[in-house]
């Protein structure tokens, strides 16, 4: 039985409409009249409270097994779980292994014990590479000759400085009186080197990391293997200028730039606006507003089987195949413009490009002699990744051995985990409400502690999902289907030591470890038929029951079952579920019988104000004819 609490149905501690006068004259308690003349409205408003309070605790409950099966389903039954019981690898208890680095190994579910002999690696497959032979870009020039006013206005206090960045780094040139005076003794080119030397330091004794030159009164920077831009300082773009430079001038490809902005494309003849050209049979269409990094991101992303690039580094551009091995596994053809030309990919006469053939991985695998296009081979069950040649008669070993400790224990995880969930689930089921612990109103709460209250919530919170419909269905299917074949004449759990743990358990599962350890070396293909088989496979068939029931992906009428009832947090179905909906219904109409309620109160507090005036009125003409009666 529940402690004693005030079971008063009023969820209201205090009359919400006062609009008359208490009973002064009367002597009423019109506070306590008005409460009982309106306890059946107030009635309905508790019930209807508890009502939203019990839907918001099943609504938790309900989630809670969502969540259970989820992570199950994470754990369990992903793509990206390690153990994942829908993938075959889960099942390969065969593991190989080497002590050489110059290989890496993994074994297949075709693998069997004993081992493979790698020798005589004299070539690993590469792939075949094109590369133009000129660089991309402009050298970092003056577009026009410098300026011979560049030094006035110069003098002790004022000087012009100019942005110049290689790679990464920025150094601001200065110049000022000590250059001027250079100049005069030095000659402008030289006395330009050594800023720039002392800015950017040199590569050993008398060679600068950054070279200044001079053409027919032209500026010009150059750093091996190294980017340079020239920047104006402060928005000075007068100096740049009459250095023969604009702001930002690089000697580098732009990639953000549109092919029609590129200076090598200048003189490129693109068709009505565009260039289209194949690579290995693939079509590709480019407008001269397209990127470059358009481009070259578009052919990376075609099955045109090769990789675009353009290096900052070498300013050169290079196609490489995606697949290894000898061959012309690179084919470029211009059917319009001749933009692959341009970038020195292009097969034509007047483009010169550095081709490098592809090679095939040459070995021995147990003795024979063979050949491969790709470092990636499989030699009896085992994926090998070849890594390095090998010096001569250096033999590398492979060992296959048996290994099911890992696969056991996997399994003996699994079950312990579904018993915890299907145990979950028919907890909630069989749990028996008692009728004594309603949810509190805030009346009550405030004649409780919140040790008290804490205590009550429990107890009200026991049976809310006795007997429900939704979660047997999801067990009864569970249930039904671990104790079925999922292949038709195939073995079931109970072949490999798995069975249940009786009735008294309620569905969960037992484990004979004995008997699971002989499956496990004796029937390792079937366990894997077992549980992966397509559609009927268990964990299969498992997947689709917890997605029937916790899938929170989909419009509304596509979720699952409990998701549909109860919604999940963080997804669309979290407001859009059936729960939801009551629980603002029921709001909406508790919101009416408050209102209705307060009508009443306002009712009923006029009548007895009118009471206690008619009172008072008869009060006075007593004491009135009292009065003359005493008079007389």
């Amino acid at each position: 039985m529940a402690t004693s609490v005030n079971s008063s149905t009023s969820a209201l501690s205090s009359l919400s409409a006062k609009t008359g006068m208490a009973g002064l004259v009367s002597g009423l308690d019109t506070d306590s009249l008005v409460e009982s003349l309106t306890s059946t409205s107030r009635s309905k408003i508790t019930q209807k409270q508890q009502s939203v309070q019990r839907l918001e605790w099943k609504q938790t409950a309900y989630r809670n097994v969502s969540k259970a099966l989820k992570e199950f389903q994470s754990k369990y039954l992903d793509v990206l779980s390690a153990t994942n019981f829908r993938s075959a690898s889960l099942y390969n208890t065969v593991k190989a292994s080497t002590a050489s680095t110059k290989i890496s190994v993994s074994a297949t579910s075709a693998a069997t014990t004993g081992s493979i002999e790698i020798s005589n690696v004299t070539q690993l497959a590469t792939s075949q590479t094109i590369t133009g032979v000129s660089g991309a870009s402009k050298t970092l020039t003056g577009g026009t000759a410098y300026d011979s006013t560049l030094l006035d206005g110069i003098s002790g206090t004022t000087s012009k400085s100019f942005l110049l960045k290689m790679d990464g780094t920025v150094r601001t040139i200065t110049l000022d009186q000590a250059f001027k005076n250079s100049v005069g003794t030095d000659g402008l080119e030289a006395a330009l080197q050594n800023k720039i030397t002392a800015a950017f330091g040199e590569k050993s004794a008398g060679v600068p990391v950054v070279d200044v030159s001079f053409s027919d009164g032209k500026i010009g920077f150059t750093s091996s293997g190294a980017q340079l831009t020239v920047s104006a300082l402060n928005s000075d773009t007068a100096t740049l200028t009459k250095l023969g430079f604009t702001d930002g001038q690089t000697d580098r490809l732009n990639t953000s730039k549109t092919l029609a902005d590129l200076p090598l494309l200048k003189s490129t003849n693109a068709v009505d606006g565009e260039y289209k050209f194949s690579i290995n049979g693939k079509n590709f269409s480019f407008k001269t507003t397209d990127t470059l990094s358009s481009v070259i991101s578009k052919v990376n992303a075609s099955d045109a089987g090769v990789t675009m690039s353009y290096s900052t580094i070498t300013d050169k551009f290079s196609l490489t195949a995606k697949e290894s091995g000898a061959g012309d596994n690179i084919v470029v053809k211009e059917t319009a413009g001749t933009l692959m030309n341009a970038f020195g990919l292009a097969g034509t006469e007047d483009v010169d490009m550095d081709t490098v053939a592809g090679k095939n991985a040459i070995l021995e695998v147990n003795g024979q002699s063979i050949v491969r296009t790709s470092n990636s081979i499989e030699v009896n069950g085992v994926k090998i990744q070849l890594l390095e040649t090998t010096a001569t008669n250096e033999k590398l070993t492979i060992s296959m051995s048996e290994n099911t400790t890992t696969l056991k224990d996997t399994i003996k995880s699994f079950v312990s985990d579904y018993n915890n969930m299907i145990t979950m689930m028919n907890g909630l089921i069989k749990e028996n409400a008692d009728s004594d612990y309603a949810p509190l109103t805030d009346a009550q709460k405030e004649e409780m502690s919140e040790k008290e209250i804490e205590t009550w919530e429990t107890k009200a919170k026991v049976g809310l999902l006795q007997g429900d419909s939704v979660l047997k269905g999801i067990t009864s299917k569970m249930q039904s289907m671990m104790y079925g074949s999922a292949v038709s004449g195939g073995i079931t759990l109970f072949n490999i030591g798995i069975s249940s743990a009786g009735y008294a358990e309620n569905g969960k599962l037992k484990i004979d470890e004995e008997k699971l350890d002989t499956a496990l070396k004796t029937k390792g293909s079937d366990i894997k038929e077992l549980f992966t088989k397509e559609t009927t496979g268990l964990a299969n068939q498992l997947n689709s029951i917890i997605d029937g029931a916790a899938k929170t992906s989909g419009v509304k009428g596509s979720r699952g079952s409990l998701i549909e009832l109860a919604g999940y947090e963080s997804t669309l179905s979290n407001t859009e579920n059936s729960i939801t909906e009551s629980i603002t219904k029921t709001n909406k109409s508790i919101t009416s019988l408050k209102t209705k309620l307060k009508t009443e109160e306002t009712y009923y507090w006029n009548k007895f104000s009118a009471l206690e005036t008619a009172m008072q009125q008869l009060n006075t003409q007593s004491s009135m004819i009292s009065s003359f009666g005493s008079s007389s």
